[in-house]
């Protein structure tokens, strides 16, 4: 009897040794920062949608060009802009046989397009084009499912005729507060800039693909 009292007793003793142990040298945890946020996963090449970006990019400085009622400006992005349509690797889509004769005549409405408001030199008939380019735009962008970034199409309802034709243009924001107007801008001759916030998303491009790779 007194051997199983005094092995218990031992058992006992070596709980008490180790729970204390963890107790008073308790296990340093190891910070390794932040987990880094996921990529984004592309079915297109890197060289495609760094071109279909500039092209962006150009667009986007065109409609800020027109926000500022800036003639010049409006010309050297216009230059630009057709610049970076022209070098749209569009050629990388002729692996889709199914979409690629939609998307080359697309692109070459755009051009099209382009060169059309290029000839124009009235700002008001230059709004006409910029209203006919971005919903070419859209479509293509649809089309391709471009998933380098989300792209919101963006309505204006008094853009043209004298106020009462809508307009659309395309912008990386969805924020009302941060939406810039092309079409009325910051110097329009009735509105000044009371309008520069004017309009609304009627519909966004979102293929961005989240990595789930740990």
């Amino acid at each position: 009897m007194k051997k199983v009292l005094l092995a218990m007793a031992g058992i006992i003793l070596a709980i008490v040794i180790v729970v204390g142990w963890k107790f008073i040298f308790p296990k340093k945890r190891v910070d390794n920062g932040p987990k880094p946020e996921g990529l984004t996963v592309s079915k297109h090449t890197d060289s495609f949608n760094q071109s279909m970006m500039a092209a962006m990019n150009s667009y986007y400085a065109l409609t800020e060009a027109f926000v500022n009622w800036d003639t010049a400006k409006i010309n050297t992005t216009l230059a630009e802009f057709k610049t970076s349509v022209d070098s749209i690797r569009v050629q990388e889509m002729e692996k889709d046989s199914a979409i690629y004769p939609t998307v080359q005549s697309q692109w070459e409405s755009i051009k099209a397009e382009i060169v059309g408001m290029q000839a124009d030199t009235g700002l008001y008939e230059r709004k006409e084009d910029l209203n006919s380019l971005s919903q070419q735009m859209f479509d293509l962008l649809r089309i391709v499912k471009y998933d380098a970034a989300k792209v919101f199409y963006q309505e204006c309802p008094m853009a043209l005729n004298n106020y009462e034709t809508a307009a659309f243009w395309l912008s990386t924001e969805g924020d009302s507060k941060k939406r810039r107007n092309p079409y009325l801008g910051l110097y329009d001759p009735k509105y000044g800039r009371a309008m520069l916030t004017c309009g609304s998303t009627r519909d966004s491009i979102n293929f961005v693909t989240p990595s789930t790779g740990n």
